[in-house]
């Protein structure tokens, strides 16, 4: 049986879990919430997710570490991880990057640019179907006129 999709976001603001949520849930995606990466830890050693949202500032311990571990433990390394944060300084972009990012969302974001990026997320790795490609319109499609026929 294939496993569901499911999203875990791992975010100290309630808000932005919701978010998320709603997000997530609208294109059909199962959704669990940590508030920590402790949590986080608790919830993926019982059920593992598709896709990572996560946050890189916590009151106690750091995104950047919870990354970290994730790219260097065999078990989680291949799962997508989304950055989604308020902090836009240079060198915690870069370090995530070098973590191995799919993308890297600045708070606040819009619902619909979180869902592209979930989406694109989830296409790469052939886990949501590709969107068709826009019908493509010949020149003399463009330029013909019709010319009522004469009685």
């Amino acid at each position: 049986m294939e496993q569901p999709l499911r999203l875990l976001v791992v975010d100290d603001d309630r808000l932005f879990r919701h978010l998320w949520r709603h997000v997530a849930e609208e294109m059909g995606i199962e959704v669990l919430e940590a508030g920590s990466p402790d949590h986080a830890r608790k919830l993926m050693q019982q059920v593992p997710p598709t896709v990572i949202v996560l946050d890189v500032l916590f009151p106690e311990g750091s995104g950047l570490d919870f990354l970290h571990e994730l790219r260097h433990d065999e078990r989680w390394q291949s799962i997508p991880v989304i950055v989604c944060s308020g902090v836009a300084q240079q060198e915690i972009v870069l370090q995530s990057a070098r973590e191995g990012i799919c993308h890297y969302l600045l708070k606040p974001f819009r619902l619909e640019e979180a869902q592209s990026r979930l989406r694109m997320v989830l296409q790469r790795r052939g886990l949501w179907p590709q969107a068709p490609p826009e019908p493509q319109k010949r020149d003399s499609d463009r330029h013909s006129t019709s010319t009522p026929e004469a009685p």
